[in-house]
């Protein structure tokens, strides 16, 4: 049996018109060495944003669904790009993808596989939601609410509630126009005592 991929995959033309529009999504999830603790982690890049017409986003969210703090806080001067970096020991990630009112989502949960001699371990994923063809009228949109997915069947799919608000954040974030700052992920919190 193919192995099921986490990931959303979008037609040929939906790549292009995104890549046209200007809007770049990082969509994987890797493993990085900590050179001075000697352990691995995953990065993630929360990135996207839209156009008027289409859009593509990913944030990360930890396996219950609350946010993540950024690592790195990334700012450029084009829009729809790369806004931040994550780093964790694991994380789910909430990616979406949106034409009009349509809209696809997954939602994928990922850690690291086992390490045996130093080698860098694999990043085993598995995907946790799909959603395809959901729909969200505009009106909707401005109230904060998130697309309704259906089974073949006509019967609601609903998203699993630890991720209601991750999902709501990310569709957000899918409809943000020149879209320059992050939906998911926040600010590292200070230490208590600590001065800013």
């Amino acid at each position: 049996m193919p192995k099921e991929l986490t990931r959303l995959v979008l037609p040929r033309p939906v790549l292009r018109r995104l890549e046209t529009a200007g809007v770049y999504c990082q969509t994987w999830v890797t493993a990085e060495r900590k050179s001075r603790e000697g352990c691995w982690v995953l990065r993630g890049v929360e990135s996207g944003g839209s156009t008027k017409e289409i859009g593509r986003y990913i944030s990360f969210f930890s396996p219950d669904g609350a946010r993540l703090a950024w690592l790195q806080k990334l700012d450029r001067i084009g829009p729809n790009g790369v806004h931040a970096t994550v780093v964790a020991s694991e994380m789910t990630s909430v990616e979406m993808a949106r034409i009009e009112q349509t809209y696809q989502l997954l939602i994928a949960y990922h850690r690291l596989g086992k390490s045996s001699g130093g080698k860098k371990p694999r990043v085993e994923s598995r995907v946790l939601f799909r959603g395809i063809d959901g729909q969200l009228p505009e009106e909707l949109l401005t109230q904060g609410l998130a697309p309704e997915f259906f089974t073949w069947s006509g019967e609601v799919r609903p998203v699993p509630d630890k991720f209601s608000e991750a999902v709501k954040l990310v569709t957000a974030a899918v409809a943000c126009v020149n879209c320059r700052h992050c939906h998911g992920l926040i600010e590292k919190p200070l230490a208590r005592g600590r001065r800013a």
